[in-house]
This record gives C-alpha cells, structure tokens and sequence, in this order.
C-alpha cells in the first residue's frame, strides 16, 4: 500500500485526536485493523506522532503518590506552582472544589471551618444542588471586625450553592474560660448546632500554622502575638478547627484547646472524609503536622510545598 504523508496523518489523527478505535479506523477506511496498528506504529517511527509526559504532572503524581503512601491518606492532590501564591492557590482550590463535587450525594452532613483556602474554593465551586443536605459551621466565629473569611459566612455560601440547610454556631471561637465555655454550650441554639458536628459525613479544613508570624489566629485577633509566641515555642506546629496540635499532630494539652468552641476533636477524627487545603511554603510544617496525626484524610497542597514535606 502506498501511504502518502496525509493519508498516514489522517490515520494518526483519527486514532489521537478523534478518539476513534483501531476497529472503527478500519472499518472507516477499508483495511484490516492489524493495518491500522502498524500504520500507528509508522507515524511514530517518522516523528508524525510524539507520545510526550508532562515532567510537572508525571512529578506532582510522584508526590501525591508518596504523600499516600506514607501518610495513609485516601487521597492527595498536588497543584504545579504558578506564577504568584495567589494564582497557585486559586488553581489548587479549583481542583479541590472539583474533587468535592465528586463526593455530593444526597443526605450528606458537611462540616467546614475557614480561612482563605476555604473560602476561595467555595468561590470556585458550581452550584450543585443536593437532596436533604446539610451544612454545619464547624468552629465558633471571628467578629465582626475580622476581615479573615468567617466560618459562618462560609457555611452560608457553601450551603446556598448546594441548596442545603445551614447551621451556623452562634459562639465565638476562643472565650476566656472554661466554665464560660461550659456555659454557652447550653444555650438551646449553640447546643443544637454543637451536637450536629457529633455525625458528619464530609469536612472541609483550612491548616494554620503555628508560627505567630504566619498565624491567622493572631490576624484574627483571637490569639495574641505573645499567647501565640507562647504556644509555639511549647511545641505547637499547626492549628486545625482553631486546636494546636504538635509535630506528630498531637492535640496539646494546654489551656487555649480547653476554651474553644466547637467540634471536639474525637469527633473531628471520627469524620470518614477530612479534606485539608493548604498551599505555600510557610505552611510546609502544620500540613506535615496534620498529616502525621492522621488528622486529614485527602489533601490539596502545591509542588513546593510537597516537596518540602517529604525531603524534611
């Protein structure tokens, strides 16, 4: 047989760019399918086709690969770098928002907390109305002051995209004791949405670090630069739901953990779903923390800082 350039070209496009079968190409130009296969092997051969892997994805695989693998997580998701945080973040909020339109279905019990990674995902997310869903604020708020993406503004938003009830714990986060806290938590409305964290299906989890630097507790004002400063050189690595957890992603025993309202940590732990979003160098050392206490089940984090993760 006598194949032309155009005639080879037309072959390997049908078969890589339209997707049609080797079966299908032989039916469509008269010829056997073992002639097909060889003319597929031919356009490589002369450099019609090249079969090409994207070094950034094959390397970001790699990654998640290992974070699985050494973390015993159910999922991981590494985003390249871009250009600017900003932009990486955005990309890899993007694909955690696809991740969890995977997992709707109906009757589902979503937890979220917050943040800025929270936020920008929900952003993100299409609205995606879901039978008898609801959606429960996982830690008491900010204020009214904070300019930080609250949890209760997130549950709203996230819960008018899904068409689903919404919860919100109407509490702030951190109070001055632990017998105020015991107090509040009788409160009809606060109690109500408290015992709904007890039996989630999914949460949605920012992880802060620790470092009164990078704290966005201390932007928020709950924690103060030297309560952070303190809590960090006892040992604190990241936050989670407004908790300190140490480098092993254990929960501190110290008295910021005991006057926080909302969802107790077991019961954190019991949530079969726990995705974390995280991006950027800074945070390389609570995402590690939380990884290593089991505290997230999938995760969505950037090159950079995965690396940084498995190499320390």
């Amino acid at each position: 047989m006598n194949k032309s350039f155009d005639f080879l070209f037309s072959i390997a496009k049908s078969y890589y760019i339209d997707e049609m079968t080797k079966s299908e190409i032989a039916k469509h130009y008269k010829i056997s399918r073992p002639t097909v296969a060889s003319i597929l092997k031919e356009c490589k051969e002369k450099g019609i086709v090249e079969i090409r892997l994207n070094n950034n994805e094959l390397n970001n695989s790699l990654l998640a690969r290992q974070l699985i693998k050494t973390y015993g997580l159910e999922t991981a998701t590494i985003i390249s770098n871009e250009k600017d945080d900003v932009a990486t973040l955005t990309k890899t909020c993007s694909y955690a928002a696809l991740f969890f339109s995977s997992l709707l279905k109906d009757k589902l019990r979503i937890g979220i907390s917050w943040g800025n990674s929270l936020y920008n995902m929900i952003q993100e997310l299409e609205e995606s109305p879901v039978n008898d869903c609801t959606v429960i604020q996982l830690m008491g708020g900010l204020g009214g002051s904070v300019k930080l993406p609250d949890g209760s503004e997130l549950a709203r938003i996230l819960a008018s995209k899904l068409h689903a009830r919404c919860f919100i714990l109407l509490a702030p986060l951190f109070v001055r004791s632990e017998t105020l806290k015991k107090s509040l938590l009788t409160e009809k409305r606060i109690r109500e949405t408290y015992e709904k964290t007890k039996d989630l299906d999914i949460a949605l989890v920012g992880i802060g670090s620790a470092d009164p630097k990078e704290s966005a507790l201390v932007r928020a004002g709950f924690v103060s630069l030297e309560e952070a400063l303190e809590i960090y050189t006892t040992g604190s690595s990241c936050d989670l739901c407004g908790y300190h957890y140490d480098e092993l992603g254990r929960l501190m025993d110290i008295s910021a953990n005991k006057r926080i309202i909302g969802i107790d940590p077991q019961d954190f732990f019991k949530i079969p779903r726990r995705i974390g979003i995280a991006c950027g160098k800074p945070k390389a050392i609570a995402i590690k923390a939380a990884l290593r206490g089991k505290l997230i089940t999938d995760i969505f984090t950037d090159e950079h800082t995965a690396s940084i993760i498995l190499g320390s």
